[in-house]
């Protein structure tokens, strides 16, 4: 997906394709077989992809060894040399029921990351989904397909507008949970489970459970002996590429949510599971002494059940739980929950005149609450003084994080008033709803200009000889000015270079100028040597008042495609799978040599009546055959009412007028190229120029 902007269309899309895109030769996994495996039990995991084979080998934090099967696919087989891989997986005998990333390594780079399932129960496969299998082969009551044990797990898929049926046998007054795992296991579909008697009539359905993302579940009673059918759909019956489900079927217990939503790293905190068939909750503890120093998520379990783990939030600052009596200090997280319909929490925090704060709240974004939070802000004569989360989304889309716009938790930033020693804050649903499922964390800092950074690629293959760009976008939270990208300790041989996000401002308009893109370049030497790791993508700025700010970026773990609507602001837009929860930062490898490389340099600058001019040249150098293309594509970051001109198949030339903005700028400049061996997307260095006096004056 590339996302629209607002200057350079063509040519931007053009370069953030160039960073999605993986180099010709590194691994692509497409699809896992099997996509789940009973702990205990040996099993042949298969990647079907592209790229795939010879010197592969498995990346993942499954506790396992991954010994690649040697024998490799013939030709005339169902998969061709190069597009799989079979490895036999031993997993160790204490690993916990979960999710786990698998990637593939090869001399050639790094591949995408799909998510795999380790449960309790035996797994089985749907008729349908095996090799050579049929279409439409369980599609309704007549032709459903029996399941004969229970507990099982059976993987399937959906193809579109199919639906799935499946024939249960029930005694009567009994009991059994019907589970569908897919969004939290990294399939697209958005499973719906319905449970039919022999006449079609509908007996139950689900379609997002509480606890289970929008993932689907029944707790069932069968109501007389007899045969009963399980259908599985997809809710858009839409067609994905992953498009797998897991249909958990027994009687064990799960709950609908935990609390609290977080705790502190490094402690063991207590937490209580709740709701589903638990009756009373079941108590457990939560051990933060494993998070990494810069892991933001873990992932909690209920003890002695097959149900997924539930997100759960990391800080580094005090916690404290509800009821909270006297005063909040500042900084310090505050677990709370809104236990019915209509409730108000409310807490005092002690301050100082003119001093910075920030208010947040985590809740709806951690999946494991259904508040949609509103924070307000009032003096101790009760004078309302700031609120977030009740007011419109300003057209500024990027502000809820490429999110649709109900999805965004809020948050505040507050400049103590003179005489103003002690403010409320209040927490509430924007519904006035309540109950169990609306828990929240309220973290206050002493902060008033902040920004997030998310690193917008799961993964870079940086070519030898050649660039890879890695796109970062901020979240401002009260900070509006430039912020300068980094990657710190960088390998001999690797160099990165431009990263800046120019500054927000209001221009001569009354128009507020909207910069939350950074596009940092990373270049590998020739004779370059490194192993696969991780690099660390940070951002810094400096406050109003001096102070650095000084960020890291958080990475996106995976990042699966869904399909359907992709437009920026929609509210159903559709966003990709990722798996922030890994606590990964931008994983790397080095890869094959580009087809080419592509070399730009500034040779000169003019300054005209109404802005300035500045001139570039470049040049292609091929390492075998290859046609360049007539133009290349030309994206200057952040800046205003400039136009790449005077394009020929050497040169170009950036123009910018008054109302363009003083500051640094980095040009980004990429081209298609033409081997025997396809197309190729070529990226060069960034370019950094600056524009001084004469343009817009800050506002």
């Amino acid at each position: 997906m590339c996302m629209p902007l607002q200057r350079f269309p063509m040519y931007a899309c053009a370069l953030v394709l160039a960073a999605q895109c993986a180099m010709a030769a590194a691994p692509v996994i497409a699809e896992l077989r099997p996509r789940g495996a009973e702990i205990g039990r040996p099993f042949t995991l298969t990647a079907i992809g592209r790229n795939i084979g010879e010197g592969a080998r498995v990346i993942s934090t499954l506790p396992a060894t991954f010994t690649l099967v040697l024998a490799p696919p013939a030709a005339g087989t169902m998969y061709a040399p190069g597009r799989s891989a079979s490895f036999l997986v031993e997993p160790k005998a204490d690993v916990a029921p979960g999710v786990y990333p698998i990637r593939i390594e090869s001399p050639s780079g790094i591949s995408n990351v799909l998510l795999f399932t380790l449960g309790t129960f035996p797994e089985v496969t749907e008729e349908e989904s095996q090799p050579n299998s049929l279409p439409n082969r369980n599609d309704t009551i007549e032709t459903a397909e029996p399941v004969r044990s229970s507990p099982v797990v059976v993987n399937g898929t959906l193809r579109g507008p199919e639906r799935d049926v499946y024939r249960v046998y029930g005694k009567a007054g009994e009991r059994r949970v019907f589970e569908l795992e897919a969004r939290r296991c990294g399939s697209a579909i958005d499973p719906v489970l319905r449970i039919l008697d022999g006449s079609g009539k509908q007996l139950a359905r689900s379609d997002d459970a509480p606890g289970a993302s929008l993932d689907a579940r029944l707790d069932f009673t069968f109501p007389a002996e007899g045969n009963y059918y399980v259908e599985v759909t997809d809710a858009r019956f839409s067609t994905q590429v992953q498009n797998f489900y897991r249909l958990k079927m027994g009687a064990y217990r799960y709950a609908d949510g935990i609390f609290p939503l977080g705790g502190r790293r490094g402690e063991r905190v207590p937490v209580t599971f709740f709701g589903g068939n638990l009756g009373a909750g079941v108590r457990s503890t939560a051990d933060l002494s494993k998070a990494g120093t810069t892991q933001s998520l873990m992932q909690v379990g209920l003890p002695d059940s097959p149900v997924l783990p539930f997100a759960f939030a990391v800080s580094d600052l005090p916690e404290l739980m509800e009821p909270v009596t006297g005063e909040v200090a500042v900084p310090s997280v505050v677990n709370g929950r809104l236990d019915k319909a209509g409730e108000i929490d409310r807490y005092h925090f002690r301050v100082e005149p003119g001093e910075k704060l920030i208010f947040e709240l985590q809740a709806r974004e951690l999946g494991t609450s259904r508040l949609e939070g509103i924070i307000t802000v009032r003096d101790s004569a009760g004078k309302k003084l700031a609120s977030a989360g009740d007011q419109p989304l300003p057209e500024d889309v990027f502000a809820v994080q490429g999110t649709s716009r109900t999805s965004s938790d809020p948050f505040l930033n507050l400049t103590v008033p003179p005489d103003v020693r002690e403010v409320v804050v209040s927490v509430e649903d924007l519904a006035l709803r309540g109950g169990p499922l609306y828990g929240y964390r309220l973290i206050a800092r002493q902060q008033a200009e902040d920004f997030t950074l998310t690193i917008s690629s799961p993964f870079v293959n940086i070519p030898a000889g050649g660039t890879s760009v890695i796109t970062v976008t901020a979240d401002r939270r009260g900070y509006d000015g430039p912020i300068q990208l980094m990657i710190p300790d960088l390998p001999k041989g690797i160099h990165v270079a431009g990263g800046v996000i120019p500054r927000e401002y209001m221009d001569g308009a009354n128009t507020r100028t909207v910069n939350r893109r950074g596009i940092l370049t990373i270049t590998a030497d020739p004779g370059a040597s490194w192993t696969t790791g991780q690099l660390e993508v940070w951002g810094e700025a400096t406050a109003a008042g001096g102070a650095v700010l000084r960020r890291r970026a958080r990475g996106l773990g995976m990042s699966v495609d869904v399909a359907g609507a992709t437009d920026q602001g929609v509210v159903d837009r559709q966003r990709p799978l990722t798996a922030p929860w890994l606590g990964w930062g931008l994983p790397a490898a080095l890869t094959d040599p580009p087809a080419a490389t592509l070399e730009v340099r500034q040779t000169g600058v003019q300054q005209m009546a109404e802005g300035a001019r500045y001139e570039f040249a470049y040049k292609w150098t091929f390492r075998g055959s290859g046609t360049p293309p007539k133009q290349v594509g030309v994206d200057v970051v952040g800046a205003k009412d400039i136009r790449a001109i005077d394009m020929t198949t050497s040169s170009f030339a950036v123009t910018i007028t008054k109302a363009t903005d003083p500051g640094l700028y980095d040009v980004y400049v990429n081209g298609r190229v033409r081997t025997d061996e396809g197309d190729e997307v070529v990226v060069a260095r960034a370019i950094p120029f600056e524009v001084t006096g004469g343009a817009h004056a800050a506002q």
